[in-house]
């Protein structure tokens, strides 16, 4: 078929996608629609980040705001510790916007990475001024550390 091919006859990327999809499918239905995960954005969660790393960026980036520690108390922000399997805007004695309330997400890996990398994007009307780490290794470094520091 004419255009099915780029001029040099080989499959465009596309096509091969859709070939991997089709052949991938259940009962070789042909292509089916790919479907997001929850680990559509991290890049690998089978390689943690560095915890020390992850601790240097809190100290420089988050401590300003949060604190970490069980009794640390909130600040600027909320404080962080128990973070995972919390929902968000849901720390007692902080004054969250109603976005945050509203959000109604569970912390954990994946949230937190999709959060970091822009947060105002992520829950639009926070009030967390931080614009957020770009860089995929910062996070996992960031997140590396949260996750013991905040047990």
């Amino acid at each position: 078929m004419a255009g099915d091919t780029e001029a040099s006859g080989r499959a465009t990327a596309h096509q091969r996608d859709e070939e991997r999809r089709a052949q991938q499918a259940p009962g070789g239905l042909g292509p089916q629609p790919r479907r997001p995960t929850s680990s559509d954005h991290v890049t690998d969660l089978g390689n943690p980040g560095d915890a020390k790393k992850g601790a240097n960026l809190f100290k420089t980036r988050c401590a300003q705001c949060h604190t970490v520690e069980k009794d640390g108390g909130n600040k600027i922000g909320p404080a962080l510790h128990g973070l995972w399997g919390r929902k968000t805007g849901s720390v007692d004695g902080y004054s969250y916007t109603d976005a945050n309330k509203k959000k109604g997400i569970e912390w954990n890996d994946q949230t937190l990475f999709e959060y970091l990398e822009n947060p105002k994007k992520y829950i639009p009307g926070t009030k967390m001024a931080f614009g957020g780490l770009k860089k995929e290794k910062d996070r996992n470094d960031l997140i590396a550390y949260l996750k013991d520091a905040t047990k």
